[in-house]
């Protein structure tokens, strides 16, 4: 009886610590978000070299 409850103990931290890890990977690799406003396009469109 001590043992399957130890076992659960085990595997629910086990459980938590890897979908903290999952969570904190998805976290750091996702792509941030491109914010684009006016001023920003307006300028990569008319910046240009005319060399």
């Amino acid at each position: 009886m001590r043992y399957s409850i130890m076992l659960q103990l085990v595997a629910t931290i086990t459980l938590i610590f890897l979908g903290t890890a999952a969570l904190f990977a998805w976290l750091q690799y996702s792509p941030t978000p491109q914010e684009m406003n006016t001023q920003g396009s307006i300028k990569t469109v008319f910046r240009r070299d005319w060399d």
